[in-house]
């Protein structure tokens, strides 16, 4: 299960099919990035930000390290976290309260526990016995994003009032993960190698035009997705609405791939130029004026 968070794109490009087609022509969104790494750290990858700019992620020593931490980057400073006894720690989202939503690991990720962390004290949580529950993002009236069943399958579910309600997502895939939602409740996620967008209980699969894989990471409250796709072996990042794909990498970078969006419209995620060594980065930020 690692390998689906930890960004180990290289080996699933060999895996990769044609899938549904959308956008038949992508225009470029230009954003400067600042990069985010870890102190010593051979891998970085920034997952969530507030409105305020505090940052999640995690970090690792290499792209094959399965020890991986979370951190919270706030103020310029770096505050290192893990969960108790777990093998491997991902901080995947924070919003403005200052409540962290990740996952752990234990048992070499064969067991995966999502967790809310308030700054002093980690709060599992679990769909009823599944083994694994990965928690990924966390909306501005608290609902949370996930997904969760066995390391070898998932299903996409939302957190609401303390209830689990899976997602109903069109056609049959091994790997379903709900990774963003906003405050009207618009939930974005993949499914396998598709991307799935769900509203008011429908949701719908719709993937970049000719891509090998999407995937809709994140939303904010103006309805702006963003996320990633490999096309002819490049993996893409972009922001989306309206059914508008805009595209954005880093330069010369071999995959640039979008994770979160906040309310003011700053981008995070990560690039790399070999996918042996992976940097976080922050955009500034974009707004609907953005779209054609």
């Amino acid at each position: 299960m690692t390998f689906l968070r930890s960004s180990a794109f290289a080996l699933a490009l060999l895996l990769c099919v044609p899938l549904i087609h959308a956008q038949s022509a992508v225009d470029t969104l230009n954003v400067t990035f600042t990069t985010i790494d870890v102190p010593g750290a051979g891998v970085t990858g920034v997952y969530g930000i507030n409105s305020v700019g505090d940052m999640v992620g995690y970090y690792g020593t290499d792209s094959n390290d399965p020890n991986k931490h979370g951190f919270l980057l706030s103020g310029g400073n770096f505050t290192y976290l893990d969960y108790p006894n777990a093998s491997a720690t991902f901080a995947y989202a924070i919003n403005d309260a200052d409540l962290i939503i990740g996952s752990a690991e234990f048992n070499g990720g064969l067991t995966t526990v999502g967790f809310s962390y308030d700054g002093s004290t980690y709060v599992s949580i679990r769909d009823g016995k599944q083994s694994t529950t990965i928690t990924y993002a966390i909306s501005s009236v608290g609902d949370i994003v996930g997904g969760a069943g066995g390391p070898y399958a998932t299903k996409g579910f939302e957190l609401h009032n303390g209830k689990f309600k899976t997602l109903n997502v069109p056609g049959t895939y091994s790997y379903v993960f709900a990774s963003g939602i906003n405050k009207i409740g618009t939930i974005v996620g993949w499914a396998d190698y598709d991307a799935f967008t769900c509203r008011h209980g429908s949701c719908q699969i719709a993937d970049y035009s000719g891509a090998s894989w999407t995937a809709n990471r994140g939303i904010n409250d103006s309805g702006i997705i963003v996320g990633w796709y490999f096309l002819s072996g490049t993996g893409y990042a972009f922001a989306l609405r309206n059914g508008k794909y805009l595209s954005f990498t880093y330069p010369g970078a071999a995959g640039t791939f979008a994770d979160a969006i906040n309310a003011s419209g700053q981008i995070v995620g990560q690039y790399t130029f070999d996918y042996q060594t992976f940097h976080g980065f922050v955009t500034n930020p974009i707004t609907t004026t953005d779209f054609p």
